[in-house]
């Protein structure tokens, strides 16, 4: 019996057939990574929070970091570059140098978003997440070093999560168990979905475009309340716009002389 398995192919390293795809065939059987299934996987929309739209969300309480700015799209914690030498023992040389955080990438499934959150950590981040018990209890805690932590990117996500029929209710019960008053759970379903396909590569949904049309209308009505009494006013077209400012400047030019003439 010949040495090599793949007769057709010459013989090769197995780190050589992982490269290739080639699959391991050190004992009688080749195992499968995946046995056959006519099941459709399921969809998960994966986000970056460092995507998400800044329009909608409260500004930082901290501004943006001005130092190492790249923390600024990532979970960096505390972290930052820094800069120092590195002295030889034989001949005391000085060499300058400087180490950048140790970042990873990870991906985390949100069940309160229904989906992935894929963004840049350090390991002391992401331990941090673990003992934790997730992302959603790391960006949820409400002390003043975790949201220093969170940074501009963790803070937009923080805000998103907020906003999610599962964390109001987890918020109020937390309330009814220090003896305060419970809030109505507003549905927010809407901006969640615009915010996560924001955050997602590709263009907007339908759904999507026409919560930001929404929102787009909302910008510009000053006083929630008084929206029917706006509605009820025509809308001023381009012609009559030109017309009342020629009146006003007419005006004004009539004020002005007679303020002139008069002693």
């Amino acid at each position: 019996m010949p040495s090599n398995p793949f007769p057709l192919l010459p013989s090769i390293s197995t780190a050589a057939r992982t490269l290739i795809g080639q699959p391991r065939c050190d004992g009688p059987l080749l195992s499968l990574s995946r046995s056959f299934t006519t099941s459709t996987p399921q969809l998960t929309k994966t986000i970056k929070p460092h995507l998400l739209p800044t329009r909608l969300i409260p500004p930082y309480p901290f501004g943006e970091r001005r130092v190492y700015k790249q923390s600024n799209c990532g979970l960096y914690g505390s972290a930052r570059i820094r800069f120092g030498n590195t002295v030889t023992k034989k001949w005391n040389t000085r060499s300058p140098r400087f180490w950048r955080p140790n970042l990873h990438v990870k991906t985390f499934y949100s069940p309160a978003l229904g989906a992935n959150i894929k963004t840049k950590l350090t390991l002391r981040v992401l331990k941090t997440i673990r003992l934790e018990g997730g992302i959603e209890n790391y960006i949820l805690k409400s002390k003043l070093a975790r949201i220093k932590d969170l940074g501009p990117s963790g803070w937009a996500l923080r805000w998103i999560l907020t906003q999610t029929q599962t964390v109001q209710k987890q918020f109020n019960e937390e309330r009814l168990a220090l003896g305060l008053e419970a809030k109505p759970i507003k549905n927010r379903d809407d901006v969640i979905q615009f915010a996560l396909d924001a955050a997602t590569p590709g263009p907007l949904s339908t759904r999507s475009w026409a919560t930001l049309q929404g929102l787009r209308a909302d910008a510009f009505v000053l006083g929630g309340d008084g929206s029917e009494a706006i509605e009820a006013v025509k809308e001023l077209s381009d012609e009559d716009e030109v017309i009342l400012l020629q009146q006003l400047e007419h005006d004004d030019v009539a004020k002005h002389n007679s303020s002139v003439k008069s002693p």
